[in-house]
């Protein structure tokens, strides 16, 4: 029974990891469409729950009814964290501040509508999103590697990550500024930005593209870094530092196909899932290498390691 209890719940977990990430590159393309306000009103939209078929009621619409499918799986998760004897409680902590910006990201949600896509209120609703993506994994991971999370001998991959992470938070904000803020192209040309390689004027739009574009290619450096620091160390989590610095790449190159390609909508869409999925990638770095141990573990014991949930996989 326990071994049976245990599989439900990564499959569970996971399953829930996958939706949230589905839910986040939806909702980029409902904003890269131009379809954000189809829907003018919340929680219905136009006053109903079967609006007329039109594109961009279907991406919007269709947001929101994934949205709360992705709301369930995770309240699922949450309760049997909360519930469940297995659990240390600082990973209990957690599932209850996972709940609490679950709930901040569904009222922003609706926020955002209602302010006609403020700028402010969609910067902050991306950024909740990616903390509780970042936290979804954690518990993902709890569930599968349960004491056995940390792979020992990766304190410098430690630090690289957490680093990353901060750095990432702030390209993330920059890219939904740009984004919300309509500043796609406001450093249409590239290397240069308008006519040199500083915009002049410089003003909101050209600041946010310039500093958005050269603060990408400053994390590329560092994710070069924790590729090299990780095969020097030969650490079981190379593949995952080669894979995050090739995806960086990838991410890279595609921010300036967008901007070559006058902000293309597949080419916008693909650009945010894959830097969407490099997040998750970094924070499964993070955590797996012993960062932010108060996420999962109180520290009761020296190897960092937490009770998890009954018979975890002994895979890597």
């Amino acid at each position: 029974m326990g071994n049976a209890k245990s599989h439900f719940m990564r499959k569970l977990v996971w399953t829930t990891v996958g939706l949230t990430y589905i839910l986040m590159a939806w909702g980029n393309i409902v904003s890269s469409t131009g379809s954000g306000l189809a829907c003018p009103d919340w929680p219905l939209c136009h006053g109903t729950v079967a609006p007329p078929i039109r594109l961009d009621f279907i991406f919007e619409w269709g947001h929101r009814v994934l949205a709360f499918t992705a709301t369930i799986f995770i309240l699922t998760t949450v309760y049997k964290v909360l519930t469940s004897t297995n659990h240390n409680a600082a990973l209990k902590k957690s599932g209850k501040s996972l709940l609490a910006l679950l709930l901040t990201q569904i009222l922003l949600g609706g926020l955002t509508v209602m302010l006609g896509l403020s700028l402010t209120a969609s910067t902050v609703h991306l950024i909740i999103a990616h903390l509780v993506f970042g936290g979804l994994i954690t518990v993902a991971s709890v569930t599968q590697w349960g004491d056995q999370m940390v792979v020992p001998g990766n304190e410098k991959l430690k630090r690289l990550s957490i680093a990353g992470l901060g750095a990432f938070l702030v390209q993330l904000a920059l890219g939904a500024m740009v984004r919300h803020g309509h500043a796609g192209l406001a450093c249409s040309q590239f290397p240069n930005c308008l006519d040199g390689f500083f915009p002049v004027p410089f003003g909101f739009e050209t600041a946010v593209a310039f500093v958005h574009r050269w603060w990408g290619f400053m994390l590329l450096g560092l994710f070069i870094h924790i590729a090299i620091a990780a095969g020097k160390t030969r650490s079981a989590l190379t593949g995952v530092a080669r894979a995050i610095c090739l995806v960086a790449l990838l991410q890279v190159g595609l921010g300036i196909y967008t901007v070559l390609s006058g902000l293309s909508i597949p080419i916008r869409a693909v650009h945010a899932a894959v830097g969407y999925g490099l997040w998750g990638m970094l924070f499964f770095l993070a955590i797996r290498s012993g960062g932010l141990r108060g996420l999962w573990s109180n520290g009761s014991d020296s190897k960092g390691s937490t009770p998890g949930w009954a018979n975890p996989s002994p895979v890597r």
